[in-house]
């Protein structure tokens, strides 16, 4: 897709790696969510699992994904007990069906609201 259908869709100027950061975020907190129930102790452990999941669907190293992908306020939030669980309901196996446009919108908004409380 060029440039100036990401822009004409994000409706202003955003590059192919903002889609991609903004997705690997969202995935981000939705792994960590998964695992809110964590010890404060085994924290990282979970975040370095998370990680690792989404560094698959990218189809990149868990490094790069971390380093360039993840905004790290999720990683904090998480290290501070703070996650998006809530706003997923009950856990399902899988996690949530982010293909479903309603879904998608509910999960991008708890995200927003994780990034905006982290300040």
């Amino acid at each position: 897709m060029s440039q100036a259908l990401f822009e004409r869709a994000a409706g202003e100027e955003h590059t192919a790696k903002d889609f991609r950061t903004w997705n690997a975020t969202v995935l981000a907190a939705v792994a960590l969510a998964a695992r809110s129930q964590t010890p404060p102790a085994r924290r990282e452990r979970a975040v370095s699992a998370a990680i690792k999941t989404v560094a698959a669907y990218l189809g990149n190293t868990p490094a790069v994904c971390r380093a360039s992908y993840v905004d790290p306020r999720v990683i904090d939030r998480f290290k501070a007990g703070v996650t998006i669980a809530p706003a997923l309901g009950s856990p399902a196996t899988d996690g949530p069906d982010l293909a479903r446009p309603r879904v998608r919108r509910r999960v991008e908004s708890a995200v927003l609201d994780l990034l905006d409380d982290a300040g």
